[in-house]
């Protein structure tokens, strides 16, 4: 079981782990769970869980998060002084190992556009399960060399934006003059 996010308030920590999924760095649904502190402060015993919150759960708790983030007022320095604005110390929520890194890539003086880019991919996928479905149509049918292939074509968009070739769909001219000749005859 691996733990995605996790953070304390007080005794218990809340953790978002991984769920069931055919895929195991793709899962289908994730577990909330709340869970005891060890004496070392370290995630412990499951006191309750929620074993299968999908995707669209999970999307609606981080937009809803994001949208109240975005109305929050900036921090500023006199915020975090110790002689000017708050009465002690605000007690801060412990994130974990990957707490700097997520908090150096957002700024507390601009809005946050996370809740937009989320949607827009969220809606982009969406629109786009047919070529989904049929993708995996193809994968559950087709030999390994075909699945190797796919597989480099993906890589190859996915590392440059686009496809290394362009396939063309189109009739040459010709044919279908020979098709329209056949018909009148």
């Amino acid at each position: 079981m691996k733990t995605h996010l996790k953070f304390r308030i007080g005794d218990t920590w809340v953790c978002v782990e991984d769920g069931k999924g055919y895929a195991s760095e793709h899962p289908d649904h994730v577990t909330f769970a709340v869970r005891e502190a060890k004496p070392d402060g370290k995630p412990g015993n499951r006191v309750d869980a929620n074993l299968s919150v999908p995707r669209r759960e999970l999307l609606a708790i981080a937009l809803s998060m994001l949208e109240l983030a975005d109305r929050m007022t900036p921090e500023t320095t006199w915020m975090n002084s110790e002689t000017v604005g708050c009465i002690g110390q605000p007690l801060p929520l412990h994130f974990g190992d990957d707490h700097a890194r997520m908090t150096e890539r957002v700024t507390g003086d601009r809005p946050l556009n996370f809740a937009r880019n989320a949607y827009a991919k969220f809606e982009r996928l969406r629109a786009r399960m047919p070529i989904l479905r049929a993708a995996q149509s193809v994968l559950e049918h087709c030999d390994d060399e075909t699945a190797a292939g796919l597989y480099v074509l993906i890589a190859a968009a996915d590392q440059t934006g686009g496809l290394p070739a362009r396939p063309v769909v189109g009739f040459d001219a010709a044919d279908l003059q020979l098709d329209s000749d056949a018909s009148t005859h």
